[in-house]
């Protein structure tokens, strides 16, 4: 099965977490936006001692402001609708249709309710942090391409991956949407190409593709 690579067009708003969750995301243990999208994605690490213990809520985030958010009217389109994902930091965020279309084909993956403001004005369509529910350790070293260099003890580093590889053998039949687990840098996202053609034939709008053999991180 292919896997194509989610990336969000550039684009922004301002953010501000919708009304419900404070008692999960106000706690006094450090709970935030990035503990609950770490929480999320922890399925397939290796080690069992960092798994959840207990199921990730969806949660509906209340009277918070979240990280830092800068945006302006550009993420608008032309008719003034907003696009059905955008990008904070490393927070995926989907809109209201991309969320149902996701859960009508079984992309398995935690939301949590935000409300994006334009200029201090709402905008009416709740939005939604997207967390998929796996991260999975299916990185082919052996077959990934990458740019070495040395530095100055005269060591030969890794700087950047010039080809990305996956084993693809070791991703479960039925996975639709996950991070690719490489230790350091920002997982890439993958979502399956069955799926991609839905998301592209419904005219979603945010998203960028790049194929496999097209994948690199510089």
């Amino acid at each position: 099965m292919e896997y194509l690579q989610v990336k969000q067009i550039t684009s922004g708003h301002n953010l501000v977490y919708a009304e419900a969750t404070a008692k999960w995301f106000l706690r006094n243990d450090d709970r935030s936006v990035r503990k609950w999208a770490g929480l999320a994605s922890l399925r397939f690490y290796q080690d069992p001692d960092i798994l959840p213990t207990s199921p990730i809520p969806v949660i509906h985030i209340e009277d918070y402001k979240g990280e830092e958010a800068r945006f302006d009217e550009s993420y608008t389109l032309p008719e003034g609708r907003l696009l059905d994902l955008f990008k904070l930091g490393i927070y995926y965020f989907v809109s209201s249709r991309l969320k149902r279309l996701l859960e009508e084909e079984a992309v398995e993956a935690y939301f949590t309710e935000a409300a994006v403001t334009i200029k201090g004005e709402r905008y009416p369509e709740p939005y939604y942090l997207l967390a998929p529910r796996d991260m999975l350790a299916v990185f082919d070293e052996n077959n990934a391409v990458f740019k070495t260099e040395v530095d100055l003890g005269g060591e030969l580093k890794i700087r950047a991956i010039e080809k990305y590889a996956l084993l693809e053998d070791a991703i479960p039949a039925n996975q639709k949407l996950f991070y690719v687990y490489i230790n350091g840098g920002s997982p890439p996202l993958m979502l399956r190409s069955d799926i991609v053609k839905k998301v592209q034939d419904i005219g979603m709008t945010g998203i960028k593709y790049t194929p496999l053999d097209e994948m690199k991180r510089i």
